[in-house]
Parts: structure tokens; sequence; C-alpha cells
């Protein structure tokens, strides 16, 4: 059975302890999350010329082209292993990175978005300061070091023969239920949304009994639209008759939503984001499915590539006798965000009851003009760190090692917004004018 613990507020907005190594906190007078963001990104060269003295630095053309690191040998295999999902022909990125031409046009753009970090779209902490999570995009510093020499060098092929041949995507072992939207072409929202769409789908129940999803693996309708989902469990009856009325409502399959799944009682099953294709919940384990309860499948449709028929679907893997993860939620819902700031931050302090969690997975969340959120426990420091938040590019994060809060620790929450061009204050709701500010942890009973 799913079990719920909603962590209480304490008081007004939270205060983080400023961290010694310059990590992203909140101030104790309610200040700002200090901008560093962990992983900091590497120098564009190594300080040296081929002859062993100092080189120009950064975006010198000193170099003759074919010197230094090759497009074959050097950069395709890290494009291979970090950009491909995403950069393909078809895919959700706006350009493919596989052809040598292409790639070597836009060396300068590719080099600075992987020197800002930027790319590969990772938003948590990279530095390992705050724990380590499967599957992460993250480029190692020589793996960065190696695009800007490559830059800088002025892009040589190399023996184009070597390319690596394009990886082929991983698949699900096992599939107990498939959940498909309705055929659906999306549009945007203007003048607010005009190139999104946030779309729910009501879905039959994939499972009588109740089980646990242990796997799944998304199978995007239309790969260049389909930017983010998330599926939501929901609990109750009340829950799924306020899905239904919303369903069709306004003459087209589903019905707008934003942040959540709109309505009460809905617990997260999962979250996907471009490039993850199978996710897999720690070994074991997985999160509770309600037997003969309706899915609500929210998807975020990206439309600067225009708007096509989507009938997106998502292969579910059951494991009735994995352990069912419980969901600890810490969230602010008495957010109010001045106008035009730039470093607002708004939390919430609770104690941990009862006995140690252990957490195996992170959801945070927040909305457009979210730029920073991070989890402190006493005890641990840091829980999760998220400097580069995206609200494009959400998912359900796992630990490499599980993450052990004591019981009785205070937990804190703070999230930072930009609210520049704002004229009015924005509070906590489900719209996308709105905002939110919270994390579910995912934890052993």
């Amino acid at each position: 059975m799913f079990c719920a613990l909603t962590l209480a507020a304490c008081g007004g907005p939270s205060s983080m302890d400023q961290a010694d190594d310059g990590s992203g906190s909140a101030d104790d007078d309610g200040g700002s999350l200090d901008d560093a963001a962990h992983g900091s990104p590497t120098s564009a060269d190594d300080g040296l010329d081929d002859d062993g003295g100092v080189d120009d630095g950064p975006g010198t053309t000193g170099s003759d082209p074919g010197e230094g690191p090759t497009f074959a040998e050097d950069v395709a295999p890290i494009l291979a292993a970090n950009c491909w999902s995403c950069h393909t022909a078809g895919g959700i990125a706006p350009f493919p990175m596989q052809d040598y031409e292409e790639v070597a046009d836009l060396a300068p753009a590719i080099a600075a978005a992987v020197e800002s970090r930027a790319m590969p779209p990772w938003p948590l902490d990279a530095s390992g300061d705050c724990h380590d999570f499967v599957d992460a995009r993250v480029l190692a510093d020589d793996e960065i070091a190696t695009i800007l020499a490559w830059r800088d060098a002025g892009t040589p092929p190399g023996d184009l023969s070597l390319v690596p041949e394009p990886i082929a995507p991983p698949s699900l072992d096992e599939v107990s239920a498939t959940i498909a939207i309705e055929p659906y072409t999306p549009q945007g929202s203007p003048p607010e949304n005009p190139y999104d769409d946030y779309r729910c789908f009501v879905i039959a129940s994939p499972s009588a009994t109740d089980t646990v999803l242990t796997g799944f693996e998304v199978h995007p309708g239309v790969e260049s639209q389909v930017h983010h989902i998330v599926a939501f469990g929901l609990q109750s009856d009340a829950a799924e008759a306020a899905a239904l009325a919303m369903s069709g409502a306004d003459g087209r399959p589903g019905y707008t939503c934003f942040g959540g799944a709109g309505v009460p009682d809905a617990s997260l099953l999962l979250g996907w984001a471009p490039g993850v294709k199978v996710g897999e919940y720690p070994e074991g384990t997985g999160t509770p499915v309600p037997g003969g309860r309706r899915i609500v499948l929210q998807m975020h449709y990206n439309l600067s590539a225009g708007a096509e028929l989507d009938e997106t679907a998502v292969d579910l893997r059951f494991d009735p006798a994995a352990i069912p993860l419980r969901s600890l939620v810490l969230f602010d819902t008495s957010i109010a965000i001045p106008p035009g700031t730039t470093d607002h931050v708004e939390g919430e302090s609770t104690v941990l009851d009862g006995d140690d969690a252990v957490i195996v997975a992170a959801f945070p969340h927040m909305h457009q003009i979210g730029t920073h959120l991070r989890v402190e426990a006493a005890g641990i420091g840091c829980a999760l760190d998220v400097p580069r938040w995206d609200f494009h590019w959400q998912q359900t994060y796992s630990y490499t090692e599980p993450l052990v809060i004591p019981g009785g620790a205070q937990v804190t929450l703070g999230c930072q917004y930009d609210s520049t061009g704002r004229t009015e204050t924005t509070n906590y709701g489900e719209g996308s004018s709105d905002e939110m500010c919270g994390v579910q942890f995912l934890a052993l009973p």
C-alpha cells in the first residue's frame, strides 16, 4: 500500500547554513542561494602549446588545422555516449550531431555549451559534493577539455571511417503492460506558451491488483516534440472523478495541466526526459501501483519544430514481490515571490519523525522562474542540490548509494527564483504562471 509522508511546514521561509565550499544555499536571513554551481566548467585548454610553452589561451587560432584532437578519434565517441540520444535526426534536439561537417560548423556553440555545462542537460550538482546519481548526463573535465581543444585546433576531422556507429538504445527486458495516450495533436497556448502544450491523459489501470512498478520504457510518438513525461497514480475515487470530469471537456483528448496532475491524491509513478529511454528503479524496489486505479500521464510538448499527431506509449514492468518505496514529500505551499527579483528564496523546514529514512531516489520540482533548489538535513549536510533548475528537464533521479537521513533530523528545503519581467506577486499553484517548491523522496519502507 502506498505510504505518503508529508513533511509539515515549520514557520516561514527556510534558512540554509552557508556551505564552507561555496555550494548553493540560502543565507540565514532569507537571502539568495549561491549561484556557483558545483562542478564548474574546466578551462578551455591545458595551458601549454605543442612546444611545451605557454599558449595564447582559449579560443585562439595559434594551432594549425589538423593539430590536436580529431573528430573521429576523440570527439565523436564523447558525443555518441552523451549527446546522440537527443541530437539525432528526428530527435528532440534542434539539430543532429553525427555528421562531421555539421558538428564542425557548430563547434564554437558546442564548446560554449559544454564549457558552461548547459549541455548535456543535467540540472543536478555535477561535482559529487552532493551525492552521485545513476546515469548522470555529465561530461568529465577531460572530455570538456578535449572538445575545447578540438575547437581551438581548427576542428580536424581525423579518419572519419572510425566514427562510431550510433548506439542502439536500451530496451526494457520485460514488459508487463503498456499504457498509451489517445491520438493527440498538440497546440500551443498563446501568448504565454506559444510553443508549449502541457496535456494530461486519463488512462485505464494497467493492473487489476496492487503491484510495484520496477522499470519503464518510453516510446515517444513524435520524438521531436515530446519534451518530458510524468505519470501519476490516482489514489482515491475523488481523484479519478476529478480527472475524468476534466478529460475532453474542451473538445480535445485529455485536459490542460501544468505542474502536476491537477487533481487531489495523485502520487508520482515515473518521470521521464529525453535521453533516458529506459527508467530503472533500484534493484528489488519500485513505486507502488494501486490495482484498478486509473493513471494520469502528463505530456509536455515543445512545438518549436511544429506539431504532429502524437501517440506516445509507455511500457511498464511490474514485480509484485518488489519492495514498494514510500514517499516523503517536502513542499512549500506558502510561496509569495515579489516581482522583479533575481534571487528571491522560499522554503520550508521540518523535523523528520520516526526512524531513519533510507532514500534511494528524488524528484525535485519547481516551475518556470525557479533557478536553484537545495535540500539539507542535519547530520549529513547536502541531501539534494539542483543549481541549474530547468522545468523542461524533469525526471526521477536515483542515488548511486542510498542516502540515510537520521530520524529526528531537521530537513530544510530552499528554492531560488528569478521573477524578472513579472509585475505581480507569484504564488503557489498549478498554473503556468504560478510556482512550486518541493521534492518527493522515494525511501525504503
